[in-house]
């Protein structure tokens, strides 16, 4: 669906914008606009049950796309504002549906790291906190902002070669009987060691190992979007390198919380989960180039 949002608000300027949106929970939305300036700070609010999402882009073209995304357990009426240096230019009301993807059940047997696992006592406890602590770890990463865009007009595919979508996203998960939200990102079976790819251009932000999410790599695309890679066997990155887009990163493993080799694919805008597979179909900008929007000429 494509809505026409016409900025003309003479007080603040001759914007015009395209409000494209296909009204999805867990998908990414753009104002396309013409006469945007270049100083300015533009920003979308969505607003929802008193719950508030703020998306800022700083450096824009005259015209350009403006990206904004909504939670996946939205769904009903959704106020969207748009502001330019903080006065609203307009305000638009969304109705968003949220699909069903339907329920997984997992059972995991294997531990998460041989002899770490906790069986009983202080020891789950202990393990319990950690899990904890780097949830609220991963959370504060996604919510990194940088002013600086470094994404092309369109997102490659993270694997030349896969066997099937194992987990979709946006499903209600179980594991092991007990909820565990609904599933943040796209689960792709591959073989074990198949190279992994940078989805677009960015900066490593975080390169590490967790309990869930095994070997995991995050990086940092500007303008709050993040790809996310989990599970992997092997990183083939460091904390603050910069990537381009097609170059590799690691490699499908079955670390973490797993049943077995696959690549966990996730994509975040300001922490607001997307489903990958719908953003990987989306041009993210009009063209290449552009103030603000080229990546480093270092690799690293």
């Amino acid at each position: 669906t494509l809505a026409v949002l016409l900025l003309t608000l003479p007080l603040w300027g001759n914007e015009f914008c395209l409000l494209d949106f296909g009204y999805l929970s867990g998908t990414i939305g753009f104002l396309k606009c013409k006469n945007l300036q270049r100083n300015a700070t533009y920003s979308v609010i969505l607003q929802k049950d008193g719950e508030k999402k703020v998306f800022t882009y700083k450096g824009v073209n005259t015209e350009d796309y403006l990206p904004f995304a909504v939670p996946f357990y939205w769904k009903g009426k959704v106020l969207l504002e748009f502001l330019k240096n903080g006065l609203p230019l307009a305000v638009v009301k969304l109705n968003v549906v949220q699909p069903d993807r339907g329920i997984s059940r997992i059972f995991i047997r294997k531990k998460v790291y041989k002899g770490e696992t906790p069986q009983r006592g202080n020891d789950r406890t202990t393990y319990r906190r950690l899990v904890s602590e780097q949830y609220s770890l991963v959370r504060r990463i996604l919510k990194t902002y940088t002013p600086q865009r470094f994404y092309e007009s369109k997102a490659i595919f993270p694997l030349k070669v896969y066997k099937r979508i194992s987990s979709p996203f946006g499903v209600r998960r179980f594991v092991n009987g007990r909820p565990s939200g609904f599933h943040k990102g796209v689960d792709l079976a591959a073989p074990m060691g198949t190279p992994v790819y940078a989805t677009l251009s960015g900066k490593v932000i975080f390169a590490g190992r967790l309990l869930l999410t095994g070997n995991t790599v995050i990086i940092d695309h500007g303008w709050g979007l993040m790809s996310l890679y989990a599970h992997l066997s092997r990183i083939e990155v460091k904390k603050g390198e910069f990537v381009h887009r097609g170059e590799e990163i690691g490699k499908v493993g079955s670390t973490g919380r797993s049943t077995g080799p696959h690549l966990h694919f996730g994509i975040y805008l300001n922490d607001t989960a997307i489903d990958p597979l719908d953003f990987l179909k989306k041009k993210l900008k009009p063209a290449e180039g552009g103030e603000g929007l080229n990546p480093p000429t270092s690799k690293r």
